[in-house]
């Protein structure tokens, strides 16, 4: 379990998000969500391996658990994510990591795509 956490923080970024005016930071790491099994976050479907460019798939130790929660905003060092949902992976009733949906915003407006 151990080894989860190494690569994670080898391989991991640097977010931060403000919470009652402190800016707090995470390390993570974030891929582009690839649709498949019928798993989609808007009305339009897509073939199983599509990117569409607006969902990101954000992976962290569990020692962030309790601080992500669904519309947080995080800023990376090109993009800014508003936080869909978050879960945790569990094996024998450990935490191994807390992965989370992620979309895109808009660069200069703070949209978010939909």
């Amino acid at each position: 379990m151990r080894n989860v956490d190494k690569y994670i923080n080898k391989y991991s970024e640097v977010f931060s998000y403000v919470k009652n005016g402190n800016t707090v930071t995470i390390k993570g790491i974030i891929q582009p969500f690839h649709y498949k099994n019928k798993t989609y976050f808007t009305p339009e479907r897509f073939p199983a391996g599509v990117l569409d460019g607006r969902h990101y798939l954000l992976i962290t130790t569990p020692f962030y658990k309790e601080s992500l929660q669904a519309n947080l905003v995080i800023n990376g060092e090109d993009m800014s994510y508003r936080i869909k949902s978050v879960d945790t992976y569990r094996v024998k009733n450990e935490d191994l990591y807390v992965w989370a949906v992620l979309t895109a915003r808009a660069e200069n407006t703070g949209d978010v795509y939909e």
